[in-house]
């Protein structure tokens, strides 16, 4: 049972796509406003793959996908992001989990 509370895997993980994430997709008010889309959804889709793999060998449950995506949003909006962009991608990560 108190496995099952141990989130600890899945917030490290939330932060480190948070990390890849702001890494690849710079905040608009940085030197290159307008970079290519693109590169922008390669950089989502290649998070997106790693959500997967993440997910293969990890048994998450309702309450690790919670900590996991919430480590990933908290990150991301503290950061500056716009809390909407936010949302997306993190629908998109609970949509893969």
């Amino acid at each position: 049972m108190i496995e099952w509370f141990n989130a600890a895997e899945s917030i490290r993980f939330g932060g480190s796509l948070a990390d890849f994430f702001s890494q690849r997709v710079p905040l608009p008010s940085e030197k290159k406003k307008h970079k290519k889309l693109d590169k922008q959804f390669e950089a989502v889709d290649k998070m997106f793959v790693q959500v997967e793999q993440f997910k293969l060998h990890n048994k998450l449950n309702v309450y690790k996908k919670a900590k996991l995506v919430g480590a990933f949003k908290d990150k991301l909006i503290g950061a500056g992001y716009d809390p909407g962009l936010v949302d997306e991608v993190a629908l998109g990560i609970m949509k893969i989990l």
